[in-house]
């Protein structure tokens, strides 16, 4: 694992009027790191996306990321489609699939934004043009065979298990050729069979796509199998962090967090 920072946040604090959802949080993220952030309801994960992706704008702290030509850019002013081109990527807790749209074209919608060829070029429908349409075609049905959803191209998305909803969201993000992908409960609504498809193919996006992972989940077993470091956040600000293991063998984590004892999530 590299010692390359992909994500640096110091001492960042959010607020909603008398309400502080982050309160001076930092912590860094690895290029190449599947890294987890982990705790209950209501503790500040979401808003940490947000902020990390130019939906919300700390009131204080720094937010830097460190794409692939290796020039550190602030994403605290940043507008999401800014943070997005930069190369950060997402999903999202409750699926955002065009659900009337097939599986295709949900991940062509994907590629065809980073193309940069304004309404003009999209109207005229010249040589560039149509050469950049095969280009994302092409990407496409290449992400839809990485996920494993080649022979579900043309299928509605709505008609889709949500094991392959998941999968495809994760598709439409590496269509955006994100140098980070940040998951927001993946695992939301799988079944065991599911979960251990995506296990491995978050695991497969970092290894073969080399894309560094940014995960929040509550399936621990889960986090505990894929994650190599983990934050825990509570009330908006991180009261632990470390390995796994470490984790495991903090009493008041396990505790408040894991829903067991030491013992028991040792097992999982």
């Amino acid at each position: 694992m590299s010692t390359d920072k992909i994500f640096d946040v110091e001492n960042v604090t959010l607020r909603f009027g008398g309400v502080v959802s982050l309160n001076d949080v930092s912590l860094f993220q690895t290029r190449g790191e599947i890294l987890a952030v982990i705790g209950p309801n209501g503790a500040g994960k979401t808003s940490l996306f947000n902020s990390l992706t130019g939906v919300y704008q700390p009131q204080d702290g720094t937010i830097t990321f460190t794409g692939r030509d290796a020039n550190p850019i602030s994403i605290i002013g940043k507008k999401p489609h800014r943070v997005s081109t930069a190369g950060v990527a997402r999903t999202f807790q409750a699926s955002r699939m065009f659900s009337a749209l097939t599986a295709f074209e949900n991940v062509k919608i994907g590629a065809e934004s980073h193309r940069g060829i304004g309404v003009m070029g999209a109207m005229l429908k010249g040589p560039a043009t149509r050469r950049g349409e095969k280009q994302s075609d092409a990407r496409t049905i290449e992400l839809l065979e990485f996920v494993g959803m080649r022979e579900k191209a043309n299928v509605v998305s709505a008609s889709l298990s949500y094991g392959d909803r998941r999968r495809l969201e994760i598709a439409r993000g590496l269509a955006t050729d994100p140098q980070v992908l940040l998951l927001d409960e993946p695992a939301a609504g799988t079944n065991p069979s599911e979960k251990v498809q995506l296990t491995d193919l978050i695991r497969k996006v970092r290894d073969v796509m080399g894309v560094s992972i940014l995960l929040i989940e509550h399936d621990m077993k889960l986090v505990m199998a894929l994650a190599e470091r983990l934050y825990v956040l509570n009330f908006g600000s991180v009261i632990a962090q470390g390995t796994p293991e470490e984790v495991r063998a903090n009493p008041a984590v396990v505790e408040a967090y894991l829903g067991s004892s030491a013992e028991q999530t040792k097992g999982a």
